[in-house]
């Protein structure tokens, strides 16, 4: 199957499925997994827009697919009964268009493709590796994994860490900023300053420790089907 052939709001489809499913969180206590799945919010929200994009690109894509088949069929069908000079004039009048459209759909799956394979990353590391690791939409026709027993250990280190990284050091800086500005009498600028500069890094880091934590602990852990595959 050629890219130009696949069906890609079809795959994206089964990719939230997939993820929606919640298999690595199902293996955890509820209490776990629901701190577990507060700390994997920023990745969720990165993937909410990495979806919207590729909807968006796959709108276009399919506007263009049928009247680009369509007019590159009447084309094909009137050029093989006519004779040759009516062939050249049909060639030379409809085939720069038929090129161009086929060029654009071209161009939205060059930024389909690797849009789609930052979304299969992202969705991974939140789900906890609950799905078949892929970059490519045609490389598996099911992406579904079997899991099995409990994880509990992994879930309660990712969640002590992750409290520190996103709530308590941020929080003690915080106190500390807010003097240091209090004490300057520009107090007023704390949320300015703070929210919008400083929290920021440490929302930074904890993306980078969820991603990295999940792509060697949890991707692996309680998986029956263990082939992770490019």
């Amino acid at each position: 199957m050629t890219l130009f052939e696949i069906d890609f709001l079809q795959k994206l489809g089964v990719l939230l499925k997939e993820a929606f499913k919640f298999k690595k969180y199902k293996t955890m206590h509820p209490a776990l997994a629901v701190f577990t799945g507060i700390f994997m919010i920023p990745l969720v929200l990165i993937s909410f827009v990495l979806v919207a994009v590729v909807a968006v690109l796959e709108f276009f894509f399919s506007v263009l697919t049928s009247p680009v088949k369509y007019l590159h069929a009447v084309v094909h069908d009137e050029g093989k009964v006519v004779m040759h000079a009516t062939q050249f004039i049909i060639y030379f009048i409809s085939w720069p268009l038929v090129f161009m459209l086929y060029a654009l759909m071209s161009f939205l799956i060059v930024l389909i493709v690797p849009i789609y394979a930052l979304l299969s990353i992202t969705v991974y590391i939140w789900t906890l590796g609950g799905f078949k690791f892929h970059l490519y939409m045609n490389k598996y026709e099911d992406i579904s994994i079997e899991t099995s027993g409990r994880c509990c250990w992994l879930s309660i280190v990712f969640i002590i860490v992750s409290s520190f990284i996103s709530i308590i050091v941020p929080s003690i800086h915080g106190v500390i900023h807010f003097v240091d500005l209090y004490a300057n009498y520009i107090e007023n600028t704390f949320i300015e300053s703070f929210v919008g500069s400083v929290y920021p890094m440490y929302l930074g880091i904890q993306i980078l420790f969820a991603s990295v934590y999940s792509l060697i602990g949890f991707s692996r852990y309680h998986r029956s089907d263990d082939s992770v595959k490019f």
